[in-house]
């Protein structure tokens, strides 16, 4: 099931940078992963209604206030991701990308991120808008002209997803959003100690500030609801943690010299080289065989699918339906690579990358 729904026959592969060609961002980077990590090895289809969709979303981000980075293309990693979803579910997908970049923002690169009360209350409002029903009319706490364009769009997101879902996927996405407070928290107080995380701690620390719910609103879009003993599986969990992490610690080499630009530790590269004196490339190195040993968990979670389908005794339909939330996990690795390579999230390359995209083998 999982394989016929991933594998069906492409409608629109485009063309991407190979690594002969790829720009020199700390993005390629990554591209030697291509030939050690089967999911990142083959082209995304593309959404074959990404112009509008493009369009739509430059257009609601305006509205609302928001500022992405010009030439972030956030739409193009939904319409990756989610290639065979109807234009309106992969445009309110988009819509959630943005809004997630935009408030990781507020905590990377402004003063906010080194004060916990300052994050403790911007998730206290978010929090307080997700308890309220979403069959309501009208935002929780306050009118969505009088709050900040982060929180408004957030307001007006979550009227949109949420009614479509049950309470208990409610619940699952507002707990979520409490672990990517604590998560922010921590980096706040880290920040304000000058502490580097450890390598142990990191990851679980960094898979809470990517927005554990961000997997969450896969379901919404594609108008499915995974079964609550599914979703609660270690086999499921491991499938979408896997993703996260995969998609974070990529996410994590793209963004070092940013980062370390702005003096932030919190990532895995900076992790790494602070742990165990490594240099950049080393350091790049050592995460992209956590990135590879992380990215066949999840192929292997991928595998167990079918028979944990049997075993909570889906129907033909319900599978089907599943498979495509799985399946949008699975592209992600891939769909993510494509966008950092074309993005200019981060444009600046690191002294790897423009030393011809530095070895992936640890240096001896």
């Amino acid at each position: 099931m999982i394989a016929r729904t991933c594998g069906a026959a492409p409608r629109e592969v485009e063309r991407w940078p190979s690594r002969a060609h790829a720009p020199v961002t700390a993005a390629s980077l990554l591209l030697p992963l291509v030939e050690r990590v089967p999911a990142m090895g083959a082209p995304c289809r593309m959404h074959p209604a990404i112009d509008r969709i493009g369009a739509s979303l430059a257009g609601w981000a305006r509205e609302t206030g928001l500022e992405p980075p010009p030439g972030a293309r956030f739409e193009r990693m939904a319409g990756r991701a989610l290639a065979d979803a109807g234009e309106d579910a992969t445009l309110l997908f988009a819509k959630w990308l943005t809004w997630l970049f935009c408030f990781d923002d507020e905590w990377d690169e402004k003063p906010a991120g080194r004060v916990t009360e300052t994050v403790d209350a911007a998730f206290a409002r978010l929090g307080l808008m997700t308890r309220a029903s979403p069959l309501v009319p009208g935002p929780a706490g306050g009118s969505d002209g009088e709050r900040p364009p982060v929180e408004a769009s957030f307001a007006g997101l979550w009227r949109v997803t949420a009614g479509r879902m049950s309470a208990r996927w409610r619940q699952r996405f507002a707990r979520g959003l409490v672990a990517q407070g604590a998560a922010c928290r921590a980096e706040a107080e880290n920040r304000c100690a000058g502490r580097v995380p450890s390598p142990a701690e990191y990851p679980a620390l960094r898979r809470g500030t990517a927005g554990p719910y961000l997997f969450d609103l896969v379901e919404p879009c594609l108008g499915v609801e995974v079964p609550p003993g599914l979703r609660e599986s270690v086999t499921w969990r491991t499938l979408l943690d896997a993703c996260n992490d995969v998609t974070a610690w990529c996410n994590d080499v793209a963004s070092y010299p940013k980062e370390r630009a702005n003096g932030d530790v919190h990532n895995y590269v900076t992790v790494a080289a602070r742990a165990f004196g490594l240099s950049e490339t080393e350091a790049v190195a050592w995460v992209s065989d956590r990135i590879a040993e992380r990215a066949e968990d999840q192929r292997a979670a991928a595998r167990r699918l079918p028979r944990l389908f049997d075993r909570f005794a889906l129907s033909a339909a319900q599978a089907r339906d599943v498979s495509k939330v799985a399946c949008a996990f699975l592209a992600a690795p891939r769909a993510q690579l494509e966008w950092l390579l074309e993005s200019s999230r981060y444009g600046t390359a690191g002294p790897a990358a423009r030393d011809g995209y530095g070895p992936v083998a640890r240096s001896g």
